[in-house]
């Protein structure tokens, strides 16, 4: 992370008009959500929506303003939008096509409204590749909006304006000569010159003096620039005084950066230099900030005082920023400040000096955030007792936010909890938030019907375009059906956003995505049910047919490990219609008449089929080709292994129903990854049975499951390998596989 800001905070700064904006990694997957949903608009104008525990510190830093009551201005809101569509790689830093543009359309209004031929706007050539002069959009909008100002101020001077447009042409073309000559003259109806008014000089004069010292920043005259608006700094007769006390820091700060460059090491005399320069800055920003007068600068003056700091103060400043984003009324600033906010946070972090209120915002923040490594229960206890304790001490809403997000069920004093969300209206900032998990709570407190009736309560149609609280809401209406037939039809309706597919006739509006189940339901169908439950769904007609013949296959795969022979013969009965490619192993399995060479049969197909799982995949329409024998690259074949999952969610499955899905879950748990499961049952079938022909075949396939399956280099795997090759080495099965992976 540290060369990409360096990287960042280097090419930001190379804009001289630009406000300074914070680095970061390109746009997150949403799944992650480590950002807001889009419009990221609403979320900066206090639509919290779904507050989650992988959000971005300046992200949460900004929702804590929010709870907190700090207002935030519409300016602020922009700047802040800007800044994170930034890092998000929505906008390209550096783009200035739609700025320049409006630039030229206001060249042409202007002129026209003096009765001038805007055909001669085109620029002269520039001699200065457009990335190193580093010109950014804000510098065009000043140009639009001062070209505005003078054609009105200047109405009955069209030659001045005209005259000024050509040198701010220049100035933009990076033409780094002198710039047009100030020749310009207004004549009378009988072709005499016409003198302006000392005041049109005066202004005509400011314009020209900013315009050369803006070209002596862009052309990397740095000293003559220094010296130009440090000139212009001194005077009371330009309107630029305020803006060129902060370009004399802007300068500095470009300057060291252009001395030293980012991409390379440097020599330490160097380095050295490269921070006096920007000390040098440091003292200029802190000049520009103390004057009251200059308080039209302060705003961009701050983002590059956090730029600067970022550099030369970084611990230091890294405990100074959390308290910078929580103040009000800072402008674009905020934006630069949160974003290296950012960039700076470290969870943890001792900021002994910074203000209660900042240290409690930074300790919110860690309780919110989840850590690299997976919690263990102790952990998500104390994050949770942490912010039980915040919230009774002081009520404020963010504590409120974070223990209901680290309640379970069954956490004490989660009722008091539950009260004080249900007073917060889902209009509230965090009241979404709130809502959602207001219903899970209940829900695992097994109070149902208040769930479901809190549930209602939440404005559904509101969510329906927001992918992260619609996925939660989606979840909770899914665990709260109350019938396998109100299941599957909830199941199915995110099908068309969710599950990605091809169009056979790409652009053709009348199309539409093949039906499938949401990703939530798939995931929630992947809890201990039993094989003649997965079977039965799958002969359900409401069940899109990708979703049938995955369940199918499911409930085989699961009968043949758990040993249930009835719900194996009945799969196997309906697949030997419906898959030709296994139709014959399925009939050889159907003529077997004893329960113990069904099974072994059943587990030697699966096997030979890499596609098959004891888990239901979330995209069948990528993982289940035609071809069930097709081995994909990775670790994608088979399984991998079943986490101990306690009891089936369903609120309406009966209880003789849960308790056997519970005891199969467990089996298939100690069955444990397809590799070690085909190797033991491999090995134990040819101990047994040395002359069956089988044998070799089931030693083989688990030995090539070791290569494509899931762990490699498993002691079972070695052990099938070692039997194979000492007791059927000269088969053709073992040949086939010289290695054990």
């Amino acid at each position: 992370m540290k060369p990409l800001l360096t990287l960042c905070l280097s090419l930001l700064l190379l804009w001289p008009s630009a406000p300074a904006e914070a680095c970061g990694p390109g746009a997150d997957a949403v799944s992650g959500h480590s950002h807001p949903d889009p419009p990221i608009e609403r979320f900066a104008a206090g639509n919290l929506e779904l507050l989650t525990e992988t959000l971005h510190p300046m992200y949460l830093a900004y929702a804590w303003r929010w709870m907190m009551g700090v207002p935030t201005t519409p300016q602020e809101q922009r700047a802040v939008v800007d800044t994170w569509m930034r890092m998000r790689g929505e906008l390209e830093i550096g783009d200035v096509s739609k700025e320049r543009e409006a630039w030229h359309e206001a060249q042409q209004r202007a002129l026209h409204s003096l009765g001038l031929d805007s055909a001669r706007l085109a620029s002269p050539r520039s001699d200065i590749p457009e990335e190193e002069r580093r010109i950014h959009g804000d510098a065009f909008e000043r140009a639009s909006q001062t070209l505005g100002a003078l054609s009105r101020l200047w109405r009955k001077h069209p030659a001045l304006v005209l005259e000024w447009v050509d040198a701010q042409n220049a100035v933009f073309a990076g033409a780094c000569g002198p710039l047009p000559a100030m020749t310009a003259e207004d004549l009378d109806d009988a072709g005499n010159p016409v003198r302006p008014p000392t005041s049109v000089q005066a202004r005509r004069q400011a314009e020209r003096d900013y315009q050369v010292a803006a070209l002596h920043l862009y052309c990397g005259r740095f000293d003559e620039a220094l010296a130009a608006f440090r000139a212009i700094e001194g005077r009371r007769d330009t309107p630029y005084r305020a803006r060129a006390a902060y370009l004399v820091a802007r300068t500095q700060v470009r300057q060291a950066l252009v001395e030293r460059s980012p991409w390379l090491s440097v020599r330490p005399e160097e380095q050295d230099r490269f921070i006096a320069r920007l000390g040098e800055a440091d003292a200029t920003i802190t000049r520009v900030l103390a004057k009251p007068r200059l308080r039209e600068v302060h705003a961009q003056t701050r983002r590059l005082r956090s730029l600067v700091r970022s550099r030369t103060q970084r611990e230091a400043w890294a405990c100074t920023l959390p308290t910078l984003v929580l103040e009000p009324g800072t402008g674009s600033a905020l934006a630069a400040e949160l974003g290296d906010f950012n960039l700076s946070f470290a969870p943890k972090r001792a900021c002994p000096s910074s203000p209660a209120s900042t240290r409690e915002m930074l300790e919110w923040i860690d309780v919110m955030q989840v850590p690299d490594e997976p919690w263990t229960a102790a952990q998500k206890r104390e994050a949770y007792d942490l912010a039980l304790t915040r919230w009774k001490q002081t009520h404020h809403a963010p504590w409120l936010v974070a223990a209901m997000l680290k309640a379970r069920g069954d956490s004490p004093e989660v009722g008091a909890l539950l009260v004080a969300a249900a007073r917060v209206p889902v209009s509230a900032p965090q009241g979404l938030t709130l809502a959602l998990h207001t219903v899970r709570l209940l829900r695992e407190q097994q109070l149902l019907d208040a769930a479901r009736e809190r549930l209602a309560g939440v404005p559904q149609e509101r969510l329906h375009e927001r992918p992260t609280p619609y996925r939660l809401l989606h979840r909770e209406r899914l665990l709260l059906a109350t019938s396998w037939e109100s299941f599957l039809g909830i199941a199915l309706e995110r099908a068309s956003q969710e599950t990605p597919w091809t169009r056979p006739s790409p652009g053709d509006p009348g199309l539409e995505p093949p039906a499938a189940f949401s990703y939530a339901a798939l995931a929630i169908l992947n809890t201990p049910l039993t094989a003649r439950r997965l079977g039965e769904l799958g002969g359900n007609e409401q069940v899109p047919p990708a979703h049938r013949r995955q369940l199918r296959w499911t409930a085989f795969v699961r009968a043949a490990i758990v040993g249930d022979d009835e719900t194996l013969q009945a799969m196997a009965t309906t697949l030997a219609e419906s898959e030709p490619s296994a139709r014959s192993e399925l009939r050889a399995l159907l003529e077997r008449t004893s329960v113990e060479e069904r099974m072994f049969e059943a587990r030697l197909l699966v096997m030979g089929l890499p596609v098959l799982s004891v888990h239901l995949e979330r995209d069948p329409f990528r993982v289940w080709p035609s071809a069930l024998t097709t081995l994909t690259y990775g670790k994608s074949n088979w399984w991998c292994g079943t986490a101990p999952t306690p009891v089936t969610p369903f609120s309406f499955v009966g209880e003789e129903e849960r308790v056997t899905a519970a005891a199969e879950w467990g089996q298939l748990v100690e069955a444990g990854s397809s590799v070690a499961y085909f190797s033991k049952v491999a090995l134990a079938w040819a101990q047994e049975h040395p002359k069956d022909p089988r044998s070799p075949i089931a030693l083989y396939r688990a030995v090539r499951a070791s290569r494509r399956g899931c762990p490699q280099n498993t002691p079972e795997a070695l052990a099938a390998f070692r039997y194979l090759h000492r007791h059927y080495g000269k088969s053709t099965w073992a040949q086939q596989v010289p290695y054990v992976y």
